[in-house]
């Protein structure tokens, strides 16, 4: 079966779609499938250490929106294309758009919604939305299965679009678990070179450093309501300097950042700490969310996405509010890290949840069920 994946970008940039993406392609060609990406050339970026796919095509970039790439080398490409299944990634991305366009009617397409909620912080973002939903309804209209990554994720797209029940197919985000583990003497390296006190608490957020991801609540938590507590914060990811800057301003000698990490730092990042956070307000599946609870970390989240169809509260972890306040975050850490034996127990009630039912093979296996499905094939 030859698949075509269609994403606005792809690795080297790195990110919950590129990876998802990135993975779903390594498990076909692993299973014997001709697996490729088409994208845009905004994936690429002159200073990253990863070089770009060999599997990708990475199609000039003709004009931007709100960082959202448009490209009509990627459309043509695409009109020209023959394959057995296209893969789209969420209806609010131009290419999306064009794939549908492009496409013959009879050509087989899924789309995976990588969160149903899109972020309207400012007035022409909230513009965009609106004029855009009827244009995203043309999208699913043509699209022959949808993936949503959790019921919660369903609820809200039946609520806002027309979609058929047969429409939908809920296969969750996954990761391998065993590539994320590390031997305690990487971890206390990592500790080391960044002078992380094993004794300390420490409380850790990974991802981009947007305001849609709010880490500016944990760093005012810490630094507004628990002033005078023993605690170490490790900010991991990269974003606008303006807006790190803003962070770095607010935030006092017990928080860290750091950016450009490799792999084996990243995952030893996990295995140092003892509390995660994640309370974005825009999510699909949180790729870091199940990375750090296979990490045996106790979460602190919002019902964002499919989050709170993973973690439920008190078992394992906070589920603050969407609108979540500072303080909200300051009782959220208190109270976990106040009684160390229930902490570890949902670390390790995590990892067992991660390992069953969020395993990279099961999640392939649902998508390609609806490969299947879509396409009349049959292994």
């Amino acid at each position: 079966m030859r698949v075509t994946q269609v994403a606005h970008v792809y690795h080297p940039s790195f990110g919950g779609i590129e990876n998802y993406v990135h993975r779903l392609n390594t498990s076909l060609r692993a299973d014997g499938h001709d697996a490729r990406t088409v994208t845009t050339d905004a994936s690429l970026s002159p200073d990253s250490p990863v070089a770009p796919d060999p599997h990708a095509v990475y199609c000039k970039t003709s004009f931007s929106v709100v960082r959202n790439p448009f490209s009509l080398e990627l459309f043509n490409r695409l009109r020209a294309d023959r394959s057995d299944v296209y893969h789209l990634h969420s209806p609010w991305f131009f290419p999306s758009l064009e794939a549908v366009a492009a496409l013959p009617r009879e050509a087989p397409v899924v789309m995976t919604i990588h969160g149903v909620h899109t972020p309207t912080t400012t007035l022409l973002s909230k513009a965009l939305s609106v004029g855009y939903r009827p244009v995203a309804q043309g999208i699913l209209d043509r699209v022959d299965r949808i993936v949503l990554l959790g019921e919660a994720e369903r609820r809200r797209l039946t609520d806002r679009f027309r979609v058929r029940p047969d429409q939908v197919a809920v296969v969750p985000n996954g990761i391998q678990p065993e590539a994320y583990d590390v031997p305690d003497e990487t971890v206390a390296a990592f500790r080391g070179r960044y002078g992380i006190d094993p004794e300390t608490p420490t409380l850790l957020f990974v991802g981009r450093l947007v305001d849609v991801k709010r880490p500016e609540l944990l760093i005012d938590a810490v630094t507004d309501y628990l002033p005078g507590e023993e605690l170490q914060v490790l900010v991991v990811g990269k974003g606008d300097p303006e807006y790190v800057g803003s962070l770095v301003a607010r935030a006092d000698a017990r928080v860290r950042f750091l950016s450009n990490l490799e792999f084996a730092e990243l995952k030893a990042a996990y295995h140092a700490s003892d509390v995660f956070f994640s309370l974005g307000t825009s999510e699909g599946l949180s790729t870091v969310l199940l990375e750090a609870m296979n990490a045996r970390l106790p979460v602190v989240t919002t019902p964002a996405g499919a989050n709170a169809d993973v973690v439920s509260d008190p078992e394992n972890g906070r589920v603050l509010p969407m609108d979540a306040t500072t303080a909200d975050v300051a009782g959220a850490i208190r109270s976990i890290l106040a009684d160390e034996d229930e902490r570890q127990a949902m670390g390790e009630r995590n990892r067992d949840l991660v390992r069953s039912e969020y395993a990279w093979d099961r999640v392939y296996g649902g998508i390609r069920d609806v490969y299947e499905d879509v396409t009349g094939r049959t292994r």
